[in-house]
């Protein structure tokens, strides 16, 4: 699979039992297909143009597991090296959210991640 980008994902794993804050973990992956993203597209439609489309493939990025993503975590283009508290630690970037998460087994195996 050919891979065009890094991608940093922020899992929210719960909240702090003493500050109430969102926990956060951070994941970066160096080896990504990334297409779509921010814009209109003719091809897409108005509705459809912001999404966006992942693969992380297994072969070329060490410790992928699936289970690291959940519907609604965040995906920022590019390699992040900050942690973060809330979401709004990112508003200096552009950030999407996972909306699918599909494990392929098969060919060249892979997590798909789609995202608006």
């Amino acid at each position: 699979m050919i891979c065009n980008n890094s991608v940093t994902i922020y899992h929210m794993s719960g909240l702090d039992a003493i500050t109430h804050f969102e926990v956060w973990t951070r994941y970066n992956y160096e080896n990504a297909w990334v297409f779509g993203g921010k814009g209109a597209s003719i091809n897409k439609g108005y509705d459809n143009a912001n999404d966006i489309e992942i693969r992380l493939p297994y072969s070329k990025n060490d410790n992928l597991d699936v289970s690291n993503f959940a519907i609604g975590d965040i995906i920022v283009v590019g390699t992040l090296t900050q942690s973060i508290n809330t979401q709004d630690d990112l508003k200096d970037y552009l950030v999407y959210n996972i909306t699918s998460i599909k494990n392929n087994n098969f060919g060249s195996k892979h997590i798909h991640i789609g995202g608006k």
